[in-house]
């Protein structure tokens, strides 16, 4: 997923920019299990949860926390969309949970899940390797 055109922007400035402060919420994407588990980490006092969304069932993991440090003084939200991650929402035991639903969880939960992930990604459930790109052979250098 890229950022819009607005995200970009403000990322730029905000890498320009001698000093950051942050009045306000502040909500950030990210994009695997290991980045939210960092936001929970290193957030104080977070609220950990998972909830389904109620028209799309879509799965989301969040952290959210209270911040009154510079940079960002207000709310402070990291979400992890888990239609990608869903070896890491099994590993939560979040499969029952329905569309519209929330579960509050803890950090340990998060790292449990974290430790029980496979190194090497999974086979593909059909149990068959997916197409292979042909070798090209390389080209005889003898002849040049």
């Amino acid at each position: 997923m890229y950022p819009s055109k607005d995200a970009r922007e403000l990322a730029v400035l905000l890498r320009i920019s001698r000093e950051l402060d942050i009045v306000g919420d502040v909500s950030a994407t990210v994009d695997n299990p290991s980045e939210l588990l960092a936001w929970a980490a290193i957030l104080i006092d977070a609220t950990i949860a998972a909830w389904r969304g109620q028209d799309s069932g879509h799965r989301y993991l969040q952290v959210t926390a209270e911040h009154h440090r510079a940079p960002v003084h207000g709310h402070i939200a990291a979400v992890l969309p888990c239609e990608q991650h869903m070896e890491f929402w099994r590993a939560l035991h979040l499969d029952e949970l329905g569309p519209g639903q929330t579960r509050s969880l803890t950090v340990g939960d998060l790292s449990a899940a974290w430790s029980a992930m496979p190194l090497t990604p999974p086979e593909p459930e059909t149990g068959e390797p997916g197409p292979t790109k042909p070798k090209r052979p390389l080209p005889d250098q003898s002849q040049e």
